[in-house]
């Protein structure tokens, strides 16, 4: 192969050049070579001048060609120079830009293409044939219960489409389903569960895991990812019947002691909601269990949950003293703060104090289920948040 001599060494021979290199690698001075052999460059870029190296054994996959190497400085331990091709500049490393290797990468990212296409394609069809609306009978609008009208109340008004043909994913809603996550998938669980809402053949492919050596594909999904669709014979106007849902006329006298229990559960709900958002702004962890939520179920008894935000706000701000004052880990800190807010209520009550009712913050906005059953279920409005539910 011919290879191609910089023009600062066209003086030289052949032999010339072999013998400057040698003398180079050698660790003669760049300097005293320069001068020597008449060549018009600074010394310490001699090297980039010499004639590349034959790659042996090497050569080109498109067009055969024998690859050739630049030849390092001499200070270079190794060699960190990269085969080339002198044909069509194809260089042998996975981030070649030569036109070969573009256009190799570009055919093989619309095959890639392609095959996502069909594998999203059968996947999809996968989903409908799984979650086919045909294999379920639609439950009869008389045949749900007040707390089932309630849930589903809710959540159509957080994420029902506008032709109301699809509840869309809780993920992508506007307004949170219920105080806490926890609460929102209780809810979904249990509507999907008495097949009140079904998962849509027609929800994402991304709202599926993919298989694995739990579950098969698409088995599982992610509740707040999927869309539903509503189950439910109104025996008449299907859009009518879900317009009631979201707008219900006046609770029944029957329903008052589950519409109170439902009271209870979202009030508890924004107080473990309003506990973890303290103690968050402090940076505390803490993993409600048993004994708190035993806690702020007896606080409920005889205070409000605006009361309750005051009575966390406090403990809260207690343990963040007793942390700062006191050699005391973070963790043992947020411990202590449940307890704290046990003994002050207790105090509270015993000396009839009246405690203050506290404002959701601005960044923890009320709920839909909260929204919804307070203002139109129960149609007590505020109240519900400054008054204990004791009573309807």
């Amino acid at each position: 192969m011919d290879i191609k001599i910089d023009s600062k060494l066209s003086h030289l021979t052949e032999i010339e050049i072999n013998e400057l290199m040698n003398k180079y690698y050698k660790n003669e001075k760049a300097s005293d070579l320069v001068e020597e052999y008449q060549i018009h460059i600074n010394p310490s870029r001699l090297y980039t001048i010499f004639p590349p190296q034959l790659c042996e054994n090497t050569f080109c996959p498109y067009c055969q060609s024998q690859m050739l190497i630049k030849r390092p400085s001499k200070s270079s331990i190794y060699s960190n120079n990269i085969a080339y091709c002198p044909t069509c500049n194809h260089q042998d490393y996975n981030f070649c830009n030569c036109n070969n290797c573009s256009e190799k990468r570009k055919i093989y990212a619309e095959i890639k293409k392609m095959k996502q296409l069909e594998a999203n394609k059968q996947k999809k069809q996968t989903i409908k044939d799984f979650y086919n609306l045909d294999n379920y009978s639609p439950i009869n609008i008389n045949d749900i219960s007040f707390r089932d009208r309630v849930y589903l109340g809710a959540l159509l008004r957080t994420s029902l489409s506008e032709d109301m043909s699809t509840i869309f994913p809780l993920e992508n809603a506007e307004i949170k389903l219920a105080p806490t996550p926890e609460y929102s998938k209780e809810i979904l669980r249990r509507l999907h569960h008495n097949n009140i809402i079904l998962v849509s053949p027609n929800s994402n492919i991304e709202s599926f895991p993919e298989s694995n050596s739990e579950i098969e594909f698409p088995n599982a999904y992610y509740i707040n990812k999927v869309d539903y669709i509503i189950n439910i014979n109104f025996n008449g106007d299907f859009k009518a019947g879900v317009s009631s849902l979201m707008n219900p006329l006046e609770i029944l006298q029957e329903d008052k002691d589950t519409g109170l229990d439902i009271w209870k559960e979202i009030s508890l709900e924004e107080c473990l909601e309003y506990f973890k958002y303290q103690l968050n702004n402090v940076k505390f962890d803490f993993t409600v269990g048993d004994k708190t939520l035993a806690t702020f179920k007896d606080m409920l008894e005889s205070f409000s949950t605006a009361q309750i935000y005051g009575i966390i706000y406090r403990g809260v701000a207690n343990a963040t003293k007793y942390y700062q004052e006191s050699n005391i880990s973070r963790k043992q800190a947020a411990n202590s703060v449940i307890g704290s807010c046990q003994r002050y209520s207790e105090r509270a009550l015993l000396e009839k104090w009246d405690l203050k009712k506290f404002s959701r913050p601005y960044d923890l906005p009320q709920s839909m289920i909260s929204e919804f059953l307070f203002n139109r279920v129960l149609k007590i409005g505020s109240l519900g948040f400054e008054m204990p539910p004791i009573t309807l």
